[in-house]
């Protein structure tokens, strides 16, 4: 049996940069569940009187690079925080690798996901190349809920795949219904007491909650899939719902 272990390592500095300049771009934000600007402004408070409307990228990336970029270098240096996230998850992974098999019903086919550690508004995660991002700073519980969080999104769509074996890589990602349900999905599946011995942070994104379809909230709707048919059939449920209602919950706005 293959159980996948979790390398913890320093997000390279240079991407981190290029990254937040990506997320600095206001067309970046637009149609998505999540305001970047805002939020890479309240990870980095002191961008707040930095940066000016229709700067270039260039000039946001020159205004990282003097504000932001020691920030990064001290963290980056900091040898002791990796080590304490690869500590503090060697103790559950195996339990937490093979209960997600259980719930999803399928087995790991890789060896090593790696989680690397820098400073984003979010957290990024790539589904082929089995990599996510924590911010350097999380406390016990949030390193848990990240990574049981991205972690679920990597077998879940292992199981994606032999449900719907024509897939295209690019469902993975934004705009595509099928990430929108990954993410909903979430809740119905790790949001119980199994995972809650670890962490409170196994929540969806805030918007699935108040998405109502004939009075009844989409999570509760995934809820009652998950637990009463097998999860094979709970995930073509919720993606023939997806795709019914998919500009209603594409075109959800707070």
């Amino acid at each position: 049996m293959m159980i996948p272990r979790v390398k913890f390592e320093n997000f390279d500095i240079e991407e981190n940069m290029k990254q937040l300049v990506w997320y600095l771009n206001p067309e970046n934000s637009k149609n998505r569940p999540h305001d970047f600007v805002h939020l890479t402004l309240q990870l980095f408070p002191e961008l707040n009187d930095k940066l000016r409307e229709n700067m270039s990228m260039e000039e946001i990336y020159m205004t990282l690079d003097k504000r932001i970029r020691p920030i990064l270098e001290k963290n980056h240096n900091d040898s002791e925080y990796c080590l304490k996230c690869q500590s503090i998850w060697d103790q559950v992974n195996d339990n937490v690798m093979t209960s997600l098999e259980k719930i999803l019903d399928t087995k790991w086919d890789c060896k090593l996901v790696t989680c690397e550690i820098g400073l984003l508004p979010v957290c990024p995660r790539d589904i082929v190349e089995k990599v996510f991002l924590i911010n350097y700073g999380c406390d016990k519980k949030e390193i848990m809920g990240i990574a049981i969080h991205e972690l679920c999104h990597f077998i879940y769509f292992k199981k994606w795949i032999e449900i719907f074996p024509n897939y295209k890589e690019e469902e993975f990602n934004f705009p595509h219904i099928a990430w929108y349900l990954s993410e909903a999905m979430i809740d119905p599946l790790i949001n119980n007491d199994h995972f809650k011995k670890y962490t409170d942070d196994l929540l969806s994104y805030p918007m699935f909650y108040k998405i109502f379809i004939e009075k009844e909230s989409i999570i509760d709707i995934l809820r009652g899939y998950v637990k009463n048919y097998p999860i094979h059939e709970a995930i073509k449920k919720g993606y023939e719902l997806f795709l019914k209602y998919q500009d209603k919950i594409k075109g959800y706005q707070e």
